[in-house]
């Protein structure tokens, strides 16, 4: 009765860093005088008026500010935004300084009216029409030697923001930049987009530059990068808050029996997670709040939670606790607290980009989309006194917090701490997954027992496996499960495609050691390494889960999974899960793949004649006709 609960965490990882790696600083053009903000105590010269302006009419009359009193002409002023606040009434309108159909980054202003449209306050930094180019510095592309110019310069940009980042992009990106061109933009791959721009530099010049934006997994970055002089010459970073540095296990690393806790630097993904995973100096954040609980009561706010050292420049909150193993787990709880809050929010963020998101019922105090229910965080408990050898996980409906519990292990001396377990840790967050993709969101009764219940042990399973196949891996990969925690796989049978070591089949649901959910998960989640085996040595193996690269195999598998619980009726049973599979594939690729889908459940008899006759599982060996030749 030992074993519902483990995945493997391994190949989805951010880069790691040592403690001597520093923050890469973001910087801009300090200019030698620093443009004014302008309150005015006497109003500019513009009668009260008692009738009621348009935005449309504000929005003109900024315009004519900035023209009257700051001699602006009116063909380099760009509205960017306006609006009138509904709290406090007023107006504000937001322009940048435009220089034929090219921006000056920098140059930027606001104006802020009352309801009478009096100018109450502004500023602007754009630069002065003397310092403006004379001549078109950044001709149209439509020429070939215009656009290879570009091309180069582009590359050449994006290699030195590449490298002062110390980002990473792989080489298909770079060979995009010359098919991606349009007008003035290029969008470069889904990470990558690069403008034309111009920027005013701290001695008053302006020079052309290449806005790039490159999205990575902890950080956004906004970069303006000199085309005549190769030079970064401003760089922000769209993630905000804190930067968060953690001493753990990795996702890269399953366990202790892996090697040694590593420094990990803001890993949060901002996909699922924009604004990084802390929001104090604790393990407390939007997606999940974790604290030890030895009395096993149901209380949490008031546990006991690590706090992490802050430092203030740069703004960081830093969570490197020991970790002695010859200890019993008491001696190390903060080190637990910390690893089971980032293999939480790891979880979060990986099932937000396949499609676990707000509005599809994930865990989430706030949700930043406005959809699906919020005040749903997981209440994550380390080191549970309720229980031992296990781990649980309960999943309310969307809106109400999950609850995981982690437990210690007695099976080895000394004990073992479950949350230092990745696999265990993400195999119960998978049961939220499951649960609320089943029937949707609100209705989580839909994995109840029998073949669903068995499903839902069986994805974990698969989720699982999926997380610690690697481009160096081949279908001859023999995975067990749980070897940390209780000391060696607790399944029946490893999970192998090789049918000598994994015997597993649709017939076997009929015998009593395959009647309980874990046995059942175990017949479903071999089928699924199958099937995965099959679609990744046609598509191949990508390095990174994170990536979302749907032409690999892994990523594809793992996209299909979660897409079919979607499709799946309210308990469905094996072939109606297996058709949910099919019709999933359908979706993600017009069919292409279906064969590796039908080769894979035919051979663990789940073929298109398998049947259940309300008594006995009738078993089909053979795929449909047009997939029988390999």
């Amino acid at each position: 009765m030992v074993f519902a609960f483990l995945l493997y965490l391994s190949v989805l990882l951010v880069p790691v860093v040592s403690h001597e790696d520093s923050p890469v600083a973001k910087f801009r053009p300090v200019f030698r005088t620093e443009p004014k903000f302008n309150i005015y105590s006497t109003l500019p010269d513009r009668d009260v008026v008692t009738v009621q302006l348009s935005l449309k009419e504000k929005t003109k009359i900024a315009i004519d500010y900035l023209t009257r009193n700051h001699h602006i002409p009116e063909f380099n002023i760009r509205i960017t935004n306006a609006y009138t606040d509904k709290t406090s009434g007023l107006t504000h309108v937001y322009a940048c300084q435009q220089h034929g159909t090219i921006s000056v980054a920098n140059g930027v202003a606001n104006i802020n009216m009352n309801a009478q449209g009096q100018v109450i306050s502004s500023s602007h930094s754009f630069a002065p029409a003397e310092a403006l180019p004379q001549n078109n510095i950044w001709a149209d592309n439509s020429s070939l030697s215009t656009r290879a110019s570009d091309t180069a310069s582009l590359k050449a940009a994006l290699d030195l923001l590449v490298t002062h980042t110390r980002s990473q992009i792989d080489s298909l990106t770079l060979r995009q930049i010359e098919a991606a061109a349009s007008g003035f933009g290029y969008s470069i791959g889904d990470s990558c987009t690069a403008t034309k721009a111009l920027i005013r530099k701290g001695d008053g010049k302006v020079v052309p530059v290449w806005h790039i934006t490159l999205r990575q997994p902890s950080h956004w970055w906004s970069a303006h990068v000199g085309v005549k002089e190769n030079r970064i010459e401003s760089l922000n970073d769209w993630g905000n808050g804190l930067d968060e540095s953690y001493r753990v296990f990795p996702r890269s690393m399953l366990s202790p029996l892996d090697g040694q806790p590593q420094i990990v630097l803001n890993p949060a993904d901002p996909r699922g997670s924009p604004h990084g995973w802390v929001t104090a100096n604790t393990t407390v954040g939007n997606n999940v709040w974790a604290q030890s609980n030895p009395s096993g009561h149901n209380e949490y706010i008031q546990n006991y939670r690590p706090l992490a050292r802050v430092l203030e420049s740069p703004r960081a909150a830093v969570f490197d606790f020991p970790l002695d193993l010859s200890q019993q787990p008491a001696a190390y709880m903060d080190f637990v607290i910390t690893q089971l809050f980032y293999t939480i929010n790891t979880m979060h963020d990986l099932t937000f980009i396949y499609g676990f998101d707000e509005a599809a019922g994930n865990f989430q105090d706030i949700n930043y989309s406005g959809l699906g229910a919020a005040n749903d965080s997981i209440i994550a408990y380390a080191q549970d006194g309720r229980s031992i050898n296990n781990a649980l996980f309960f999943t309310p409906p969307d809106g109400q917090k999950g609850v995981m519990c982690m437990f210690i292990w007695n099976t080895n001396t000394p004990n073992r701490d479950s949350s230092l377990d990745q696999d265990i840790v993400a195999h119960e967050f998978t049961h939220g997954v499951s649960n609320r993709l089943t029937g949707g969101a609100a209705n989580v009764d839909c994995l109840n027992g029998g073949e669903a219940g068995g499903m839902g042990e069986g994805w974990s399973d698969t989720v699982a496996n999926i997380l610690r196949i690697t481009p160096a891996h081949t279908r001859a990969l023999v995975l067990a499960m749980g070897e940390y925690s209780y000391g060696k796989g607790i399944r029946k049978y490893p999970y192998a495609t090789n049918i000598t070591i994994n015997p597993l089949t649709y017939r076997m649901l009929d015998e009593p050691q395959f009647k309980g959910v874990h046995g059942i998960g175990e017949i479903w989640a071999v089928t699924l390494y199958d099937i995965l085996w099959n679609l990744m040595d046609i598509m191949g193996i990508a390095p990174d889960i994170f990536s979302h690269d749907l032409t690999k195999g892994n990523c594809a598998g793992l996209q299909i999974i979660l897409n079919a619980m979607k499709l799946q009726p309210c308990n469905p049973s094996f072939l109606q899960a297996r058709d949910a599979l099919l019709q999933a594939e359908q979706n993600f690729s017009a069919v292409k793949n279906r064969c590796a889908l039908w080769r894979g459940f035919a051979k663990r008899g789940m073929g298109p004649n398998a049947a259940f006759d309300g008594q006995r599982h009738l078993e089909d060996f053979s795929p449909p006709d047009d997939c029988k030749a390999i």
